[in-house]
């Protein structure tokens, strides 16, 4: 040692500098918090490609639907469809595990891929979907149908917080989400994908029901081999819808669709069906699949690949003035989404839980998508270690 420091040609040095750099770690972690003791190590988030449905939802009931030129945000219209929510989610996700502390964070490696009709999709529409969602996405790749109509919808949500929702202007019929979701093709995933040497994670919100828009031809793209070569990861989050003729339930015919669509695009890692789908099949069809069931506000159960494993994950606390959610849209979309991301970068399958959960919660919380900011991504590192604090195991035999 010499002026109160230590000679690179003293035997002591390497010494020195191991506890110096133990030093410099342990300061990392403190700073850090909780997330990095309680989320495990650092990891290198894995590009994610999420492929979804792009819809424009009109709020309130049929009655009130207006469009007077206004921005979308103050006359209570809002791009959806699932996949701008799945994208928000992941990207949300991958920025939790990085431990991204700018403000704003950084753009996540993510790619949205949505088809939008050609024939009524505006510049303002496209240009406040990219204002919203391109801060925290690397690419939003936009496949225009020629002659086609965007799918719009009128929504509302009844006191229990259940969807409401009726077509507008034919936009679901042979000239809308009909021939629009028939997408993409084996081409238009492999020009959306930034790196041509990457493998990523993919996921997909893909139409499950016996009589679906697009005839099930939206996964078709999956069963192409050099489209599966570049996937490393596979989550799917199938929709399938309860009938009004069935009392709430899922009819048969839309389980065993939706079952054959999944098989046909094995082998893959993750599933998330919500709870009206899952209830009605056999547990034994989910051996070998990661599933994370969606329950709304009941949160979600998560069931490990081999089936031994159930975890009873629930919902985060709402920070709203009066605890309820804003507008529970796209939540669902945004926590399978969120999980894929997790799950595909390495993270662990209760930690994947936690952060989705609490992504799918931010969501909840604001009329539109969030805001992308590091005081949201404080919020959902907050809400991830406190559902962590809650989840309950249970081993099957």
């Amino acid at each position: 040692k010499s002026g109160g420091g230590w000679r690179k040609t003293d035997r002591h040095y390497p010494m020195a500098m191991a506890l110096s750099f133990l030093h410099s770690i342990a300061l990392f972690l403190v700073t850090c918090g909780d997330l990095c003791l309680s989320f495990g190590p650092l990891l290198h988030p894995r590009p994610v490609v999420v492929v979804g449905k792009i819809i424009i939802d009109e709020y309130g009931a049929p009655d009130q639907a207006q469009d007077d030129g206004s921005p979308m945000a103050s006359r209570n219209v809002n791009v959806g469809g699932g996949g701008p929510q799945a994208a928000f989610g992941a990207a949300a996700a991958l920025a939790i595990l990085s431990h991204d502390d700018q403000d704003p964070p950084s753009p996540q490696p993510i790619t949205l891929i949505g088809p939008v009709g050609q024939d009524d999709w505006t510049e303002r529409e496209e240009s406040e979907l990219r204002a919203t969602l391109e801060p925290a996405v690397r690419n939003i790749h936009l496949l225009k149908g020629e002659s086609l109509r965007t799918p719009r919808i009128q929504i509302w949500h009844d006191k229990d917080q259940s969807v409401e929702w009726k077509p507008l202007n034919n936009s679901f019929g042979p000239l809308g989400a009909q021939e629009l979701w028939r997408g993409p093709t084996a081409s238009d995933f492999l020009d959306a994908l930034v790196d041509d040497e990457e493998c990523v994670t993919c996921h997909v919100i893909l139409e499950g029901g016996a009589k679906s828009p697009g005839d099930g031809e939206d996964s078709v793209f999956l069963m192409d081999p050099t489209v599966r070569e570049r996937i490393k990861f596979l989550g799917v989050e199938p929709v399938v819808f309860a009938s009004a003729t069935t009392s709430g339930r899922v009819e048969g015919s839309d389980i065993v669709s939706c079952k054959s669509r999944l098989d046909r695009i094995s082998p893959l890692e993750f599933v998330s069906p919500d709870n009206l789908f899952f209830r009605d099949t056999d547990m034994k069809c989910w051996r070998g699949v990661e599933v994370a069931v969606r329950d709304g506000p009941r949160g979600s159960l998560v069931i490990e690949s081999d089936g031994t494993k159930v975890m009873r994950v629930p919902a985060a606390k709402l920070t709203t003035v009066d605890g309820k959610p804003v507008n529970p849209t796209g939540a669902g979309n945004a926590y399978a989404a969120a999980f894929s991301a997790c799950r595909g970068s390495g993270a662990s399958i209760i930690d994947s839980a936690c952060i989705a959960t609490a992504v799918g919660a931010i969501v909840c919380q604001f009329e539109h998508l969030p805001p992308w900011s590091v005081s949201v991504r404080s919020r959902i590192r907050e809400a991830a270690i406190e559902v962590s604090n809650n989840v309950v195991e249970e081993v099957k035999g």
